[in-house]
C-alpha cells in the first residue's frame, strides 16, 4: 500500500462484528457530528478518499479486524433515529483474528 493513503478505521461490538463478518452489514453509519464531520472530509466540505476502511472489534493490536475497500461516503440519512452519514463498504478483503 503506498505511503500516502489513507484508512478509515472504525470500531464496533461484537454482535456488529458478527454481522459483519456473515455478510450481513454492507453500510456503517456514524452520527453528523463536528468529530465524524472532520474525519469524512476535507476542510474544504470535499469527501477524504480512504483506500480501506478497518473495521475493528476492540483496542487491542490483535483485536478482531475486518479490512474494507473504501466504497465512499453517500451522503447522510437516518439511521436508528439519528442523522447518520452513510459509509459504503467495499470489497472484503481480509478478516485477521476471528474465527466463526
Amino acid at each position: 500500500m503506498p505511503q500516502n493513503t489513507q484508512i478509515l478505521t472504525l470500531r464496533i461490538c461484537n454482535i456488529g462484528f458478527k454481522k459483519l463478518v456473515n455478510g450481513e452489514i454492507s453500510n456503517k453509519y456514524r452520527e453528523v457530528k463536528p468529530f465524524w464531520t472532520s474525519r469524512l472530509f476535507e476542510a474544504d466540505g470535499s469527501p477524504k478518499n480512504f483506500s480501506e476502511i478497518h473495521i475493528k472489534n476492540g483496542y487491542q493490536p490483535d483485536s478482531p479486524l475486518a479490512i474494507y475497500d473504501f466504497g465512499g461516503i453517500q451522503g447522510q440519512e437516518l439511521h436508528e433515529g439519528k442523522l447518520c452519514y452513510k459509509i459504503k463498504l467495499g470489497k472484503l478483503k481480509e478478516i485477521r483474528n476471528f474465527e466463526k
